[in-house]
This record gives structure tokens, C-alpha cells and sequence, in this order.
């Protein structure tokens, strides 16, 4: 038998370091809706809530190795290792413009090198100062304190890196309205800054702002390729805007297999072909969900409310009162479900 030991500390409010067998020595954090996590295999991304969650796997690629043809018997042999999938320790393989926001979701924050030059650049003649007390010198440290003294207070650059590595401070402490007013003036120092977009569009997207998230995954566009989770956020954002079919051309464009994902990706077609009134479309979209699961949790309850409103809408009341009837014994008081059982 299998032993699997699994241990998790708490070290901050919002994160905690995970010792697994399979995974090694782990670090997650985030905020209620948005988190991160990693281990030797890789890093998880994971945003939204009520039912509807993206959830990925980042790793880096490995390079293929030249000339060396790889042998049946290990082709099989991958394919069986393949087959056992194990959430804690499996992943997907992405492509690498999805690599390009790694940096951003593990929080790394923008390196101020023009700072950095001028305060080494400054120490070096303050030492040198103190063994030559030449007028020269004198006058190379005042012209770098200038100069350093300039950048501190009038440069463009340096009020955006500060500004930036402020706004991902907020943001991982969860304060998303100081972060989103800290990333417009970003945006105002620098229009096309990459990271920064990125950042606008999931504070936007947690604020429930989703016409500006839209604009912003739309100026992201301009100039980079969107990322799979920008897809998931304009097919979200238009769904819930009413925007039905804008909503199922974006989702529509987000292909990952993992089962948080297509679930996530379902709900969305379904809802989206529910406001457009394709009822049996809806349906066949709500019935790809796990519906049929016994262990109630939230979002098994939002699967099956989603099913069985559709139902009712068709006139199917005895197959919508299965699935509502699950919804009103775990939670009497979710959404209108009790209008609905009475209506049935």
C-alpha cells in the first residue's frame, strides 16, 4: 500500500509551505479566489470562484535531445506512465508565450537597474574620494549624486518600477482597490508595459469590473498574444455582461484537458447558450459537468442548480426536480431555488 504524508504550515496570513512525499517541499499563497503554488514539478495557477475556476500547470520545457530516436518499448512504456494521473504531482506541458507571465504569477517584482548603476556607480567614487582628495573627484560624485538625484525624483521609469512593485505588494495582500489605482497610474507612465496589463486585468477581473477587464485584455491584444487565461476571463466577463456570443467565440479558445478547466469551460457554454434561449444546447453543455456526483460541495451545487433551472425552462420538471431538490436539502436558501421547488 502506498503511504503518501502530507504536512502543511501556516507562515503568513495568506501563505503556507506543504511537505508531500510526491511533491517535496512546496510554498502556495494568494488570496480568496486567486492563488499560487509550486514544487519541483512545477507551478499552479488557479483564479475564480462561485463554481467557475481556471486552474493551470506551468513548467519549463525540456530540451529534446538530438539524433536519439526513442525505442517502442519506451514509447509504450510512457504512454502506461501517462495514464496514472495524480493532481498533486501531474501537469501540462504549455506553450511558451504562456511562460512569458510566470514572473508576474509568482510575484516577482521589476528590477530598477538604472537605480542600481547610479547608487554602485556613486559608492565607487565615494571610495576612490577617500584615498584622492582631487577636485575631479569632487566633482564626479556631485555630478552622479545629481544625476541619482534626478532619476530618484523626476525619471518616469523610476515612479513606474515603484509604483508597479507597490501595486503587486497590494495585490498579494488582497487590498485590490489601492492596487488597481496604483496600476492606471502605471499605465498612464506606461501604456504598453506587458506585466502591468497583465496585473490590471486580473484585479479588474477579482473587482468584477468586467467591461474594463475586457478594454485592457483588448489593449493587451495590440501588441501580445493573448494567454490561454485571458480567453477564460473574456468568455467570464462577457457571459456575465450578457455578451453571449462573444463569450462563447473567447471560451471556445481555451483547450486544456484538465478537468477544472473543461468544467470551468462547460458552465460558461452552458451559461452563455442559457441567455441566448438554445435550451437543449444549454443542457447538453450542463450534462458534460459532474452532475451526477453524490459528495455535495459548492461547486457540485452550482452544477447542478445550472441543470436543473435549464430543465425547468424546457418543461422538464420531473428531471429538474432531481437535481433541485439535491441543491435545497444541501442549502434551502441558495439562490432561488426554493421559488423554483415550489414552482415544480
Amino acid at each position: 500500500m502506498a503511504i503518501n504524508l502530507r504536512k502543511s504550515f501556516k507562515i503568513g496570513k495568506n501563505t503556507r509551505i506543504n511537505f508531500s512525499k510526491n511533491g517535496g517541499v512546496g510554498i502556495s499563497t494568494g488570496i480568496k479566489g486567486f492563488r499560487i503554488s509550486k514544487n519541483r514539478y512545477g507551478v499552479r495557477f488557479t483564479l475564480g470562484g462561485k463554481g467557475v475556476y481556471y486552474t493551470k500547470w506551468f513548467t519549463k520545457k525540456k530540451k529534446k535531445k538530438k539524433n536519439k530516436k526513442i525505442k517502442q518499448d519506451e514509447i509504450i512504456k510512457n504512454v502506461k506512465e501517462e495514464e496514472i494521473v495524480d493532481p498533486e504531482t501531474d501537469f501540462e506541458r504549455i506553450p511558451s508565450d504562456d511562460e512569458k507571465a510566470l514572473l508576474l504569477y509568482l510575484g516577482s517584482h521589476e528590477k530598477n537597474y538604472p537605480l542600481y548603476g547610479l547608487l554602485i556607480t556613486l559608492l565607487c567614487l565615494i571610495c576612490y574620494l577617500l584615498f584622492k582628495k582631487e577636485f575631479l573627484n569632487y566633482l564626479l560624485v556631485t555630478v552622479n549624486a545629481s544625476l541619482l538625484g534626478y532619476y530618484l525624483f523626476h525619471s518616469k521609469m523610476n515612479a513606474y518600477i515603484f509604483k508597479f512593485n507597490r501595486s503587486i505588494l497590494l495585490f498579494n495582500k488582497d487590498k485590490l482597490d489601492k492596487t488597481y489605482n496604483l496600476l492606471k497610474k502605471c499605465l498612464v507612465l506606461r501604456p504598453s508595459s506587458e506585466k502591468a496589463l497583465i496585473l490590471m486585468i486580473f484585479t479588474t477581473f477579482k473587482l468584477e469590473k468586467y467591461d474594463e477587464a475586457l478594454a485592457y485584455v483588448k489593449q493587451f491584444k495590440k501588441d501580445n498574444e493573448l494567454l490561454e487565461v485571458m480567453y477564460f476571463i473574456k468568455g467570464y466577463a462577457n457571459a456575465f455582461l450578457g455578451k453571449y456570443n462573444e463569450g462563447i467565440e473567447a471560451i471556445e479558445k481555451v483547450y486544456s484537458e484538465e478537468d477544472d478547466i473543461r468544467f470551468a469551460k462547460f458552465k460558461i457554454l452552458g451559461d452563455c447558450h442559457l441567455g441566448l434561449g438554445n435550451l437543449d444546447k444549454a443542457i447538453s453543455w450542463y450534462e458534460e459537468l459532474p452532475v451526477r456526483e453524490r459528495n455535495m460541495d459548492d461547486d457540485i451545487v452550482e452544477y447542478k442548480y445550472a441543470l436543473g433551472k435549464a430543465l425547468l425552462l424546457k418543461g422538464n420538471k420531473k428531471r429538474a426536480f432531481t437535481y433541485l431538490s439535491k441543491v435545497y436539502d444541501y442549502q434551502v436558501d441558495y439562490k432561488d431555488v426554493k421559488a423554483l421547488m415550489q414552482e415544480i
